[in-house]
């Protein structure tokens, strides 16, 4: 695992009770792989499933991870520190849910940059529950340009 639980807020704006990643698994130059356990009293479950809100926000956080890890390393290489960039969904297209996970389902989430201009990036996303894809969209980001 490239992030642990423990480290996953070094890299990602939001705070608990709205945390919806519990690690970053896979890392390269355009997609990531989030992990989230779904738990019972989380806000974003309701009768032991996991809503679709939390299954976007899950999306929009893990593409927030991706960013705040690469950043995090291009860092590194040059020495600077600076704060990552912090995203605004900017659009979702194809937002489909098949399925809603249950309270003790591992999420593995899948973000794959297909372009990035400007300070905006458009990915492409898919959450596995299992060996079945739950959720996919296309979602545009908008990164701030104060920290970017």
């Amino acid at each position: 695992m490239l992030v642990s639980r423990e480290d996953v807020l070094k890299f990602i704006p939001q705070r608990e009770p709205i945390v919806v990643v519990h690690g970053l698994l896979e890392h390269s130059e355009n997609a990531s792989v989030s992990e989230f356990h779904v738990e019972e009293n989380h806000l974003f479950v309701r009768d032991g499933k996991f809503l679709p809100s939390g299954l976007m926000e899950n999306i929009a956080q893990t593409s927030a991870l991706r960013s705040g890890f690469h950043f995090s390393q291009q860092m590194q290489e040059g020495g600077e520190q600076k704060e990552p960039p912090i995203g605004f969904i900017g659009a979702l297209k194809n937002f489909v849910v098949s399925d809603l996970p249950s309270v003790g389902s591992v999420l593995k989430t899948k973000v794959t940059v297909l372009h990035e201009v400007m300070g905006m990036q458009v990915v492409e996303a898919e959450v596995q529950c299992g060996k079945n894809v739950i959720a996919s969209c296309e979602m545009k980001i908008f990164l701030s340009q104060e920290s970017a």
